[in-house]
């Protein structure tokens, strides 16, 4: 059997892995709760270039990841996080939101920095609408993103 286990911070992962489990029938979890020793499908937001929760899950048991971030664009370092996170299963990307109110006062401070570091070098069509993300809030929501990852669980 296979389980959607999920860590979720501002909310986005947690929606997407309640979307995925609805589309597939498959049971999900946070990874704070106890669960199944089953085939574990495991949703986590970005932190830098780790998997949130990802160390808490058993690898054996995984057999597909899919990282929650705010960028979509294919230079943001898939490669890093696949390679820092030592994933060997396929990897989806989704898109998600944040939730200022929901973020401590460093995850502020590092969007703040970030932000200006996007406002120096100039915004465009790829970086204003993060800028704009961290520093308002913003989503990037999208459950047709699951599409992929729904077909993977139906030749499961």
């Amino acid at each position: 059997m296979t389980i959607i286990v999920y860590s979720s911070h501002t909310g986005s992962t947690k929606k997407y892995a309640e979307s995925l489990s609805s589309s597939t029938g498959l049971k999900c979890y946070s990874v704070s709760e106890d669960y199944p020793d089953d085939k574990i499908i495991y949703m986590g937001w970005i932190r830098g270039p780790r998997i949130a929760g990802l160390g808490s899950v058993d690898r054996r048991k995984l057999i597909a990841v899919a990282a929650v971030s705010l960028d979509s664009n294919p230079d943001f370092g898939w490669n890093k996080v696949k390679d820092v996170n030592k994933i060997t299963v396929p990897l989806y990307t989704l898109r998600g939101w944040i939730d200022r109110s929901k973020l401590n006062i460093i995850e502020k401070i590092f969007f703040t920095f970030l932000c200006a570091f996007y406002k120096l070098r100039g915004l465009d069509e790829h970086t204003k609408p993060l800028f704009d993300a961290m520093m308002e809030g913003g989503s990037f929501y999208d459950e047709s993103s699951l599409e992929q990852l729904i077909l993977f669980c139906s030749t499961r």
